[in-house]
């Protein structure tokens, strides 16, 4: 067994889950870490993003909506910030739970 630590985060942003844009990101063919099974977006429906630790906007869905990205990435940022000697992405699991 091989385990390596890695740093990461929650953002609970229903906002994303309302964007349009984000919703249709969501529901595409491509692969992503999810709960959401399709259909409506509900408080299931986390998603799991993989951020580069140089913070360079680089990650494993940096192809959802720039605005969206932009602001995982600047939450990384403030709260993680870089790590460029590290191999291992930031985790960022995003929630969809009212406050």
């Amino acid at each position: 067994m091989d385990i390596t630590l890695c740093r990461g985060m929650v953002i609970n942003a229903p906002e994303f889950f309302a964007d349009p844009a984000f919703r249709a990101w969501l529901a595409n063919r491509r692969p992503k870490f999810t709960w959401h099974t399709g259909g409506e977006v509900d408080e299931y429906s986390d998603v799991v993003v993989l951020v580069d630790p140089g913070l360079s906007g680089e990650g494993s869905d940096s192809d959802m909506p720039d605005a969206i990205w932009d602001r995982i990435v600047a939450a990384c940022r403030t709260h993680l910030g870089s790590d460029r000697h590290n191999g291992n992405h930031y985790v960022v699991r995003l929630t969809n739970l009212d406050a």
